[in-house]
């Protein structure tokens, strides 16, 4: 019988193999007007974003209007070592293997997970650990064992408790932060590592 982190990387596994591993894929060329979100991809063009879960996304994926995705390379065992080497601690199995078999981020939740190590004009995971060190004192002991998994935009991202054996979910979300108290920002989420990635591949989870 397959434990809920097996069969969770199974369902991620499915959409990485299909070539839908992120929320959101480049559809038609559109104007520069209207009320849809468009992403500009020069100087001349303008091509729709297209949100999965929606009519428009399953629309133009079925007329074959959607750019692909490209395959993922996996994260290397050094990578993921490094990574768990700053940390402190390792990271909750399933992220690991996610890492270890499918790819060195780009696929998941929000913009996809950020990839471990610093990539040309990118965030990364190992690159907000580095990052952790010049946090004011209280905040930096708050986020000592959380590990950035991803950006939603707007400064929101989503963090794994990897001191936590469950693998709790934090957000930082800088629009609740507080002059006095910046701890404020880290707000602690009713789910786990496992089960985030679950609502993910089933189109429950919404951004924090």
């Amino acid at each position: 019988m397959k434990s809920d982190g097996d069969a969770v990387f199974e369902a991620v596994r499915a959409r990485v193999l299909a070539g839908e591993y992120l929320d959101h894929r480049l559809g038609p060329q559109t104007d520069a007007g209207g009320d849809v979100t468009r992403h500009r991809v020069d100087q001349e063009q303008w091509r729709t974003v297209c949100f999965r879960g929606t009519p428009e996304y399953d629309t133009a994926l079925a007329s074959g209007r959607l750019d692909p995705l490209p395959p993922l390379t996996p994260a290397s065992e050094d990578a993921v070592r490094e990574c768990e080497e700053l940390l402190g601690r390792p990271m909750p199995p399933l992220l690991r293997r996610c890492y270890l078999e499918l790819g060195d981020g780009g696929f998941g939740p929000g913009y996809g997970l950020l990839p471990l190590r610093k990539q040309e004009n990118g965030a990364s995971v190992i690159g907000a650990l580095e990052q952790q060190a010049e946090l004011p004192g209280e905040l930096q002991s708050m986020a000592e064992p959380l590990l950035s998994l991803c950006d939603w935009g707007c400064g929101i991202e989503s963090l794994v408790d990897c001191g936590d054996p469950s693998g709790g979910m934090w957000a930082i979300d800088p629009n609740t932060m507080t002059e006095d108290d910046p701890g404020t920002m880290l707000l602690p989420q009713e789910l786990t590592f496992t089960e985030w990635m679950r609502r993910w591949t089933d189109g429950t989870l919404r951004q924090p």
